[in-house]
Order: structure tokens, then sequence, then C-alpha cells
């Protein structure tokens, strides 16, 4: 953490949780089955939600819109008025009966990370398969538009999940999970280091001319 650049924090925080909630929803299910993992699972989406925006307000993406700081506090606060009245006025925490949340958040990031892209490919051009923000941006796209299929095949499917089309996007599910996984390893080993100095900046930037 001390030699990654400042700028990619959230998303290591974001892979933190995404530990804890694996932990803590295997917890539930295995000595709370009566419960399950809903409770779990419906505040990590609030979670990661939230560090998702900080972390494109990190990377300076939200100035495509106009103030970045004024975007970043819209985006929270319409993320959590949803979530709440999502999860906590209509319907309950420990449920999974209105995916409206958790539906409309990937769809917003999935948003974000194209407009990222097209950023960099107007900006950066060179050299994008090397890029950090890049392959993580990439990763958000696979990852959440399939959740927004899972979560539509999960509702459409109701409690009968084991036939046709619904059933095949549901159990490809973990597939798609495990392969972003691997997408975030190598978005880690991209990730820029810390420039100390301006020294240091500066001879870089001279190595990158060359």
């Amino acid at each position: 953490m001390r030699r990654i650049d400042k700028a990619f924090y959230p998303f290591f925080v974001l892979l933190s949780l995404g530990v804890i909630q694996e932990v803590v929803s295997f917890w539930l299910i295995s000595r709370l089955p009566h419960i399950g993992n809903a409770p779990s699972v419906n505040i990590y989406g609030l979670l990661e939600c939230s560090v998702i925006f900080w972390q494109f307000y990190c990377w300076n993406s939200l100035r495509s819109f106009g103030s970045p700081l004024k975007w970043f506090y819209a985006l929270q606060a319409g993320s959590l008025v949803v979530w709440t009245v999502c999860n906590l006025v209509f319907f309950h925490l420990n449920d999974f009966d209105f995916p409206f949340y958790r539906i409309l958040y990937p769809f917003v990031i999935v948003l974000l990370s194209i407009n990222e892209i097209n950023r960099m490919i107007t900006h950066e051009s060179r050299n994008l398969y090397k890029n950090a923000r890049f392959v993580i941006c990439l990763a958000f796209i696979i990852f959440f538009l399939y959740q927004v299929l899972y979560e539509g095949a999960s509702l459409a499917s109701g409690s009968d999940q084991t036939k046709g089309v619904n059933y095949k996007i549901i159990s490809l599910f973990s597939y798609v999970n495990a392969f972003v996984n691997v997408v975030f390893v190598v978005a880690v080993l991209l990730i820029p280091r810390k420039r100390s100095s301006a020294f240091e900046r500066i001879f870089d930037q001279i190595g990158d001319d060359n």
C-alpha cells in the first residue's frame, strides 16, 4: 500500500470488502440457514457501490460531468436513498425479493466505466492493455453487466430457478465472478507505483519519451 499510487487505494478497499463479504456470507449460510446471506449481500451492495464511486472520484473520472465533488456527493446520496427505500422502507434487509437496487447501481457503474475507458482512449491511447484503470474498468463492465442479467434472470424465474435460459444465466454467474477476480489480479500487477519525488517523476518522463 505504501508503494502504489494513492489513486488506487479504493480498489484495495473494494477487494478487502469482497473478502470480508465472502467470509460473512459463508458463516451466515452455515450457522444461520434460516436467515441466509441476504443481509450481508444487501449491505455489501451499498458498500461496494460507495467504494466504486469513490474510486472513480479518485481517478478524476467525474469531471466529465461537471464538478467532480458535487457529482461524487450526488451519486453517494442517491445510492443511499435508493438502497434505504429498497431494503428498509418497502422491503426487508433479510430477503432478495426486490433487486431494483442490485440492478440499478451496476448499471450506473457500467456507464461510469465506459465513460472512463472513452476518456482513456481519447487522452491515453498508448498501451491501454497495460493500464490498470483500463483493466479494472473492463472487469467492472463484464461483471456488472452480468450482474444485471443475473438479477433479472433471478427475478423472472421466481422460485423455479432450475430450467431454461434463466437457469443458465444464474448458474454461470460464479464462473464470471471467478474470471473477473483473475482480471483483478492482473490489474493489481499493473497498478503504477507511487512517485516519491519530483526528480523521480522527471526521470520517468524522460524514460517514457525515449
